[in-house]
Parts: structure tokens; C-alpha cells; sequence
């Protein structure tokens, strides 16, 4: 009986396909380096582990990146300091509940409330998302999250139509597609370079100057 292929030697017959049709050395330098990439032992490792693994539904085999509604570090600060205050008041109110700043009697329980609340609300702001991208075998689906980036395009591309990429200067990537229309993700996404580089291998394959243009 003979052996379905898989994706990934699949994957590899396409590149070796393009390779005896590409069209000049580059093309060819291209085409060798995602080989290259494909057949490391990190790819191989994971291949065989897919391999031996059972099969997963079609929704499993997604990517998920997101651009944070404020920047990380502010919120891990802010969750950080008001959890160590909190706690700090909660240890002092157990000798003595109240407190004299600036003149005014205050109560160390409710200041410790305060800062609770304080850790609560940057925990949840942490986990607000102003963008969305979502990647699986298919192509890259993108919506916005909020107003921050309204002003951007989204919408949906399959891999097979993606054929130029660009870094503007407002640090906006534009995704170009066969339709000439262009989708736009910010480079603020958490683990973008994971993202870009997904693309770059979409677009060496099907772009506009990959050996099938």
C-alpha cells in the first residue's frame, strides 16, 4: 500500500519542482535556503513528531498573534507595584489599621483594597487585545480589536495569493496580494518576527518573484 505523503514532503517536492524551473541563481539561492530550512534537524524533529502524533483536527492547526492594547512591560510594571504595595499595606494594617499621611487619619485596609484593585485592573487590561492575526494552512485571517488600529486594512488572504511584503515607515507591514489589494499588521504584534517570517517563506514561494510568478 503506498504512503500518503505528507505536508511537509510535499512541501519539499513543490521547492524541488520550482527549483528545476527558477529562473535565475537567486531564485535558486532562494529556493536551496528554504530547503535548507525545511530539512534542519529542529523541522525534522517536528515533522517526525507530528508524524507519530494522532491526528488533530483542522482547528488545531492554528496560529494565533495579537498586538497588546497597552505595552507589556507598562502592565507588568503596574501589576507588579500595586500587587507589592497591597500587600505591603495588608502586613502594616495587621499592627496597626490606621495611618497618618499628609495630615489625614487613613485606614491601611482600604488603601490595601486600593492597590488590590489597582493589580486587578492592569491583569485585565493585559489580557486586552487591540489585533488579531490568525494563521493556518489555509492563509492569514487579521481584525481589529479596537480603535487603535481601525485605520488599518483586514480582511482575509489565502497563502496563494500573497505576493509582496513591505515594512513602512509607520511600522505597518503591508501584505500585498494577487488582487492588488494589500492587508496591514502592526509591528507591535507579540512574537511579529515569528509572523514575518512565516510570510517571507509564503511570499519566496508564491510571490512575485518566486519561480512560479
Amino acid at each position: 500500500m503506498q504512503k500518503t505523503p505528507t505536508e511537509r514532503e510535499k512541501l519539499l517536492a513543490d521547492i524541488d519542482r520550482m527549483l528545476a524551473e527558477a529562473p535565475d541563481e537567486a531564485s535558486r539561492r532562494d529556493l536551496e535556503r528554504l530547503r535548507e530550512s525545511l530539512n534542519s534537524p529542529q523541522m525534522l524533529d517536528m515533522a517526525k513528531a507530528i508524524e507519530t502524533s494522532p491526528p488533530r483536527k483542522a482547528s488545531e492547526l492554528v496560529l494565533h498573534f495579537h498586538a497588546p492594547l497597552l505595552p507589556v512591560p507598562l502592565t507588568a510594571a503596574g501589576c507588579v507595584l500595586a500587587s507589592a504595595l497591597c500587600l505591603y499595606a495588608a502586613m502594616l494594617a495587621f499592627t496597626n489599621p490606621l495611618i497618618q499621611i499628609g495630615g489625614k487619619v487613613m485606614n491601611l485596609w482600604l488603601i490595601a483594597a486600593f492597590f488590590g484593585s489597582l493589580s486587578v485592573l492592569f491583569t485585565a487590561l493585559s489580557f486586552k487585545r487591540s489585533f488579531f492575526v490568525r494563521i493556518d494552512t489555509e492563509g492569514m485571517v487579521t481584525r481589529h480589536g479596537g480603535k487603535r488600529w481601525q485605520h488599518l486594512r483586514v480582511g482575509e488572504v489565502r497563502w496563494k495569493d500573497v505576493r509582496s511584503l513591505q515594512e513602512r515607515k509607520d511600522r505597518v507591514l503591508e501584505v500585498r496580494t494577487a488582487t492588488g489589494e494589500a492587508l496591514e499588521v502592526p509591528l507591535k504584534l507579540v512574537n511579529y518576527k515569528i509572523l514575518k517570517h512565516h510570510l517571507d517563506n509564503m511570499v519566496m514561494l508564491y510571490g512575485d518573484h518566486s519561480p512560479t510568478a
